[in-house]
């Protein structure tokens, strides 16, 4: 009797279990279907596979693909392609390679880049939690795209206007925004590959309050990808954004802009990954978060923020949780265009105040990048002729794993002169290859005008 109910019992887990995970699959138009040596199948369902475009590399474009489920899956992903080094990163799944097939579990949504030979032609995978409240294409205030390709001159939107990209669809087309309770949502993509650099913008979102910005994928810009001016009131949560096409393709833009929540995001770009701007106004840059994301640069930096500071401050900016698969190539702290993993570049006469790292995950590939450079400047941004000032800065729990190689991690703090100083400025707990980085580390340097730059 006692054996026959534990079989009962098992057997009613394993119904119960079966019945609790689930997949959903997201056939690609023809047209945007890749036939590509990668096959990546979940739970034996296989997956389509999008291209985007980075032709600063090998083999001028990389890979996507994405999902919906609950439950654990198993995803696999094969490649003709010698998968000999292929890891995954992050590492949040034991992964196994084996026979040039490299497979791991899922019980979480996640995103994840498979490299398989550093930046030339990888992998990035997308698994989403189920869609829930999907908007009816009937309703008045829903711009709905279904699946299938869709092209179009743009998409304009105003307040209480949500705009739905199905998944399986491709929208061919730019965003122009302007009104309260926006949001943008859905499962599929929005491209620009069919236009020329600089022929428009790509997102414009301009005076908005309460908008939210879910899920998507923006691939192929040929300007800056995703940009709020003048806003308040910005969830951005989901989103990914493949580029790379380009230099000037930002991934997100943050311009005159307040109360910002950037989370759970991936973001591949040529130029500048989030960027805080003053472009032309009054507003300030305030109370913004990133969080839990994966920020990946070709040719400029992870954060910028200033350079154009045409505002009356950059203040209240946390950060946590984020991985950096790949930075851009090293250029010296002291050039004009100099790169680094967090770059504060106050001008402008612009105090940029209460910046706040905390847990960044960088993966070496053996070159060098600096940590942080803190330095204010003059940029000739519409004509300032003067710097400004960096204060109340933390960056903590900082880790770099990897290729040791070239790699130094400089931290780079300069005033210009005493009104235009760096001060207040504390990193703890930043590791390098299991080596922890202290104040006389020959990776810390500390010039002129600066004051309580501590490194424990």
């Amino acid at each position: 009797m006692v054996g026959w109910l534990f079989f009962v019992l098992a057997n009613y887990a394993g119904a119960q279990e079966a019945k609790e995970t689930k997949v959903i699959t997201y056939p690609a138009p023809v047209t945007e279907k890749v036939l590509s040596t990668y096959t990546v199948t979940v739970n034996g369902k296989p997956l389509d596979i999008y291209k985007a475009l980075s032709p600063k590399f090998e083999g001028g474009e990389y890979y996507f693909t994405y999902f919906d489920f609950e439950g654990v899956v198993d995803v696999k992903v094969v490649s003709r392609k010698s998968m000999k080094k292929a890891e995954l990163f992050p590492e949040i799944f034991k992964a196994e390679t084996k026979d040039g097939v490299v497979s791991f579990k899922a019980d979480k949504p996640f995103k994840v880049v498979v490299i398989r030979n550093e930046r030339r032609m990888p992998l990035v995978i997308f698994g989403n939690a189920i869609e829930k409240d999907v908007p009816s294409k009937d309703d008045p205030n829903v711009v709905y795209f279904g699946p299938g390709l869709h092209i179009q001159d743009k998409i304009d939107l105003k307040s209480n206007q949500t705009l739905y990209i199905a998944g399986g669809a491709v929208v061919k087309s730019v965003i122009n925004a302007n009104g309260d309770n926006i949001t943008v949502c859905g499962r599929g993509i929005l491209s620009t590959d069919n236009r020329e650099r600089f022929y428009s913008g790509v997102t414009n979102f301009i005076k908005c309050k309460n908008l939210k910005i879910r899920d998507i994928i923006i691939k192929d810009t040929m300007s800056w990808s995703l940009v709020f001016r003048d806003c308040n009131g910005v969830l951005v949560e989901g989103l990914n954004i493949c580029t790379g096409r380009m230099i000037n393709d930002d991934g997100i833009d943050i311009c005159n802009s307040s109360n910002v929540v950037i989370r759970n995001c991936f973001v591949r770009a040529e130029d500048d990954i989030i960027a805080i701007k003053g472009m032309d106004g009054d507003l300030p840059c305030e109370n913004m978060v990133v969080e839990d994301s994966i920020l990946w640069t070709d040719s400029a930096n992870t954060f910028r923020i200033g350079y154009e500071c045409h505002t009356p401050a950059m203040t209240n900016l946390k950060c946590r949780n984020l991985y950096v698969p790949f930075y851009s190539e090293y250029v010296d702290p002291e050039a004009y265009w100099s790169h680094a993993i967090i770059w504060l570049q106050a001008t402008n006469e612009m105090p940029m105040t209460n910046m706040h790292f905390d847990g960044i995950h960088i993966r070496s590939n053996g070159e060098d990048m600096p940590l942080m450079i803190a330095n204010p400047r003059i940029t000739n941004y519409r004509g300032s002729k003067t710097a400004g000032r960096v204060a109340d800065i933390t960056i903590k729990n900082v880790k770099v794993t990897g290729k040791k190689g070239a790699f130094k991690g400089m931290i780079y703090a300069k005033g210009r002169d005493a009104e235009h100083d760096v001060k207040n400025i504390t990193l703890e707990n930043i590791n390098y290859f299991g080596e922890k980085i202290k104040q006389d580390s020959p990776s810390v340097f500390i010039g002129e005008h600066t004051s309580n730059i501590v490194v424990k």
